[in-house]
């Protein structure tokens, strides 16, 4: 079974996507409410993809700049995927560090299936 960390996402997206995650694949979402814990649950916990939302529903924090401050640490080699409508900040996600996500109004597409389908298959 995969793990999946889902950081930073408000009360309402985060069912969506654990559900959007453990319904289509063989895995288990794990929620990290704050930016700030995700390196902490990183080191405890083997995982397979990080969901991270752009900016973090309970500390407002940039999920990019989460995403550069892991690889910059070089101790993870999980996938950290951005949660954004905005492709310009998808695109500088993917320019730190990041692999290529999904926006919250496509969360139930095809093409999001598929762009999970790459880590948790």
């Amino acid at each position: 079974m995969k793990n999946v960390l889902v950081v930073g996402h408000c009360n309402m997206d985060h069912p969506r996507i654990a559900s959007l995650v453990e319904d289509n694949f063989s895995a288990k979402a794990t929620r990290v409410k704050m930016l700030s814990e995700t390196k902490q649950c990183l080191e405890s916990n083997d995982c397979d993809l990080v969901i991270i939302n752009r900016i973090g529903a309970f500390d407002q924090e940039s999920g990019i700049e989460l995403i550069k401050d892991i690889k910059k640490d070089g101790r993870f080699n999980a996938p950290l995927m951005l949660v954004t409508n905005y492709q310009d900040q998808m695109d500088l996600s993917v320019t730190s560090g990041g692999v290529p996500g999904f926006g919250k109004e496509e969360m139930f597409s095809d093409s999001t299936l598929k762009v999970l389908e790459k880590y948790l298959s």
